[in-house]
C-alpha cells in the first residue's frame, strides 16, 4: 500500500470475536451481515471475505453494484440486496447469483418476464412501520402466494425492519413483532426482522435469521445485555502530525479566524479534513489523541486538514494522532464524535469515504 498520512485502522481479529459473540447470543439462528455503504465505512470487500471467513451465513447490500463488487472478490455468501432495483438492473442481479428484494406485483411480474428461464431467489419485504418500502401486512398475503406462482421465481425468505428496537421494551417495536409473527407464523421460508437492536434486546424477534450490522462492528446499544459486553469497536481514524508552529497571542486560525489564541502557543496541523468525511461541525468543538492526550481542535476545519491547540506540550511532526480509537488511557469514541455532530454512529462511519485507506490488521 502507498504510504497516506492519515489512515482507518481495522482490528479484523476484534472484528472476528464480535461476531463469535453474536453467534452465542443467538444460538441456531443464521447471521446476516448488512455491509451496505463500504460496510459502514470499514471495507466492503475486506470485510465481506473476513466475515465470509468466520462463518457468516448471509451478506446484506444496498444495491446491486455492492453485490457485483462482493461477487468480482471472491465473495461466494449468499448475498441479499435489500434496496429496490430497476428494471435494466434484473439480469446483472440474476448472472452474479444475487437474491433480491421484492415489494410489488410490477416488479415480480419484470423479473419473471426478463429471467429467460433461470432461477431468481427472492425475499419479499414487508413494511410494519417504517413507512419506507415494503408491502403491508394485508397486501404480503396475496402477494406471497402470487410470486410464488411465477415461473422461475424462487421466494427464499419473508423479512420487515424495526423501527425503533434501540429502546428495550419499546411498545412500538413490540407491536411490529406481533404483526410481523402473525403474517409468517406458519410460513416454510426463512424469515427474519432483527437489526442490531432488535438482536440485542428482542430475542423473540430472532426468527430464523438475524441482520445485526452496527453491532457486528463493535458498537452496543445502552444498556448491552450480559451476553454482548465484551463486544468493541474494531475501527479506529489515525493521521500523522503534519506541521507545527509556534503562535503568538492574539492570532487567528484558519478560515474564518472563529479561534483566536489567548497566548502564546504551540499549533499542530492534522491531515484530514471535511473532503475524507471528516465533519466539518467539529471545527472548535472536538478533540485529538497525541502522545495519550487530549487536545483541541482549534479553528474551522479544512477541507484536507485541520489544526490543534496543544499548549506548551511537545508534540512533534510524525506523531500519531488519534482522531477516533484509543491512545494510551485515553478514548475519543464514535459515540462521542457523533454527538457532537448531532449525528449517529452510522452517519459519521459511513461518510468517511476511500480517500483515507483502510489498514486490516490483527491488533488483539
Amino acid at each position: 500500500m502507498i504510504p497516506h498520512p492519515s489512515w482507518i485502522e481495522i482490528d479484523l481479529s476484534q472484528f472476528r470475536k464480535n461476531i463469535s459473540i453474536i453467534q452465542s447470543h443467538i444460538g441456531s439462528r443464521l447471521f446476516c451481515l448488512p455491509i451496505k455503504a463500504n460496510a459502514y465505512g470499514h471495507g466492503l470487500c475486506e470485510i465481506g471475505k473476513a466475515a465470509q471467513e468466520s462463518g457468516i451465513d448471509y451478506l446484506g447490500v444496498a444495491h446491486l453494484q455492492e453485490g457485483i463488487k462482493l461477487r468480482r472478490a471472491g465473495v461466494t455468501l449468499p448475498i441479499l440486496v435489500l434496496g429496490a432495483f430497476h428494471e435494466d438492473q434484473i439480469n446483472d442481479l440474476i448472472d452474479y447469483n444475487l437474491e433480491f428484494t421484492i415489494s410489488s406485483k410490477y416488479k415480480a411480474e419484470l423479473v419473471a418476464a426478463k429471467s429467460d428461464g433461470r432461477k431468481c431467489r427472492v425475499h419479499l419485504e414487508v413494511d410494519t412501520g417504517m413507512q419506507r418500502t415494503g408491502v403491508r401486512p394485508e397486501t404480503a398475503r396475496t402477494l406471497l402466494p402470487y410470486v410464488k406462482s411465477l415461473e422461475n421465481l424462487e421466494v427464499v425468505g419473508i423479512y420487515s425492519h424495526l423501527a425503533t428496537a434501540d429502546r428495550p421494551n419499546d411498545p412500538f417495536t413490540l407491536k411490529q413483532i406481533q404483526n410481523f409473527h402473525a403474517l409468517v407464523k406458519d410460513l416454510p421460508l426463512l424469515r427474519h426482522l432483527a437489526n442490531s437492536g432488535g438482536t440485542a434486546h428482542f430475542p423473540e424477534a430472532h426468527l430464523d435469521m438475524v441482520r445485526p450490522s452496527l453491532l457486528t462492528f463493535g458498537y452496543v446499544p445502552v444498556p448491552c445485555p450480559a451476553s454482548l459486553q465484551d463486544i468493541k469497536p474494531c475501527f479506529s481514524l489515525k493521521a500523522k502530525v503534519s506541521y507545527f508552529k509556534v503562535v503568538k497571542p492574539g492570532e487567528g486560525i484558519s478560515y474564518g479566524h472563529s479561534y483566536v489564541t489567548e497566548k502564546q502557543t504551540r499549533i499542530v496541523t492534522i491531515p484530514v479534513g471535511y473532503g475524507d468525511g471528516y465533519r466539518r461541525c467539529l471545527s472548535n468543538r472536538g478533540s485529538v489523541l497525541i502522545r495519550g492526550k487530549r487536545f483541541p481542535i482549534c479553528g474551522t476545519i479544512c477541507m484536507d486538514q485541520f489544526m490543534v491547540d496543544v499548549g506548551d506540550q511537545e508534540i512533534f511532526v510524525g506523531d500519531e494522532v488519534v482522531l477516533i480509537g484509543k491512545q494510551g488511557n485515553e478514548e475519543i469514541t464514535l459515540k462521542e464524535v457523533a454527538e457532537l455532530c448531532d449525528s449517529i454512529p452510522y452517519e459519521i462511519l459511513c461518510q468517511l469515504n476511500e480517500r483515507i485507506p483502510r489498514i486490516y490488521s490483527s491488533l488483539n
